[in-house]
């Protein structure tokens, strides 16, 4: 009796990056194919290889993994932009979309002076941080760049000596500060930079990531927030790819790009950023009780100023006033309670100080355009 044999791929990557491991994995078992990970418990191309499709997130010596490609003579798939140099179909996350969104985040959060940090510099990040930059120019702002240089004859490339550089760099640049850190350790390294700073987060430093990895999201004690992505759906395009060009159909001509899915906002960019220190006191007020009975002569007396020096400061800093803000906070924090919970509307509408439903539902609508049960059924973003 004849078996078909078992297709053999190879997952050559360097990095670590379980949550996508895992649905590659999934989607192979799911085929019946073998998946060989072995280059990420050795961080080694394996001498010899021989299967039928790679899957790989280029990263390493370019000519090294150039050869290693052309020797094997079979179809494979890369998972990001890198070394384009090397001729390889490519399945990856929309990186000039996310440099776009993770500004208007952050200047939407009232960040004004910005910053890109990454520390290994690839075309991916080349990609984000001109978007990043673009945007940031559109709105009449600037975008520094905190690019980690590795110099070996005085220091070497480990988190030590990065953290001494990134605290100087913080250190240096006008609050407050709105950081977008896009490599999936990136963030948790400026916010314990931060830390070492005694740089307060989100106030004085808003720190914004890429994808959703809840061990790099929560190992500082300062939930992040993120840039999500869709990785099923990268990794089941790449997949569906690989398989198609091993029954021999020819690869495309142009990356396959997934446009990021969205922000989720929370504790590291949760504020509204202010330069005056009064109007910043006043918004620490609002996100602090903003779920209580506050109205507008409270917000004031947490500015510790006049109501009409509060309102001349508000529109000043913020162009907004004091009652603005704080619909605004509310609202914000209905809708994300709409998409990550399942409580009832007006259990919603009590936590985030709108007293009733009805309340509730006419200034969301107002805002948003539709319904919060409409939002939470087409569970934006």
């Amino acid at each position: 009796m004849n078996r078909t044999r078992i297709k053999n791929v190879l997952y050559a990557s360097h990095w670590w990056l379980e949550e996508m491991m895992s649905l590659v994995a999934q989607w192979m078992a799911l085929q019946g194919w073998h998946l060989d990970f072995q280059m990420c418990l050795t961080g080694e191309l394996p001498s010899g290889w021989e299967g039928d499709g790679i899957l790989t997130t280029f990263s390493g010596d370019p000519n090294q993994l150039k050869h290693f490609f052309a020797a094997r003579r079979c179809p494979a798939v890369s998972l990001n932009l890198n070394y384009p140099e090397i001729d390889v179909p490519r399945v990856d996350v929309d990186a000039t979309a996310s440099g776009r969104l993770a500004a208007d985040h952050l200047i939407g959060r009232g960040y004004r002076s910005l910053a890109f940090y990454t520390a290994a510099r690839w075309h991916t990040t080349d990609l984000a941080v001109e978007a990043f930059e673009r945007t940031a120019e559109g709105y009449g702002f600037k975008a520094h760049r905190l690019y980690w240089e590795r110099d070996p004859q005085q220091r070497r490339n480990d988190w030590p000596q990065r953290s001494r550089w990134l605290i100087g760099r913080l250190n240096e640049l006008p609050k407050p500060l709105g950081v977008f850190a896009p490599a999936i350790e990136g963030a948790s390294e400026v916010v314990e930079a931060c830390v070492g700073a005694s740089l307060a987060v989100p106030e004085q430093v808003g720190v914004l990531g890429m994808m959703d990895s809840p061990i790099f999201r929560q190992c500082m004690g300062i939930e992040l927030s993120r840039v999500t992505v869709d990785l099923k759906k990268q990794t089941h395009a790449a997949c569906e790819l690989l398989r198609r060009m091993i029954e021999g159909e020819p690869p495309p001509s142009e990356p396959i790009l997934i446009p990021p899915t969205g922000i989720v906002s929370r504790q590291s960019t949760d504020t509204i950023a202010a330069r005056n220190p009064d109007v910043a006191r006043a918004i620490r007020f609002i996100f602090t009780h903003y779920h209580q009975t506050i109205g507008v002569p409270d917000v004031v007396e947490a500015s510790g100023l006049s109501r009409t020096v509060a309102y001349q400061a508000f529109e000043a800093d913020l162009g907004q006033t004091p009652n603005a803000v704080l619909m605004r906070v509310r609202l914000e924090k209905a809708a994300q309670r709409l998409r990550e919970s399942d409580d009832k509307i007006e259990a919603i509408a009590l936590a985030c100080g709108f007293g009733n439903r009805i309340h509730f539902h006419r200034h969301f609508s107002r805002r948003f355009g539709i319904t919060p049960a409409t939002y939470r059924k087409r569970g934006i973003q």
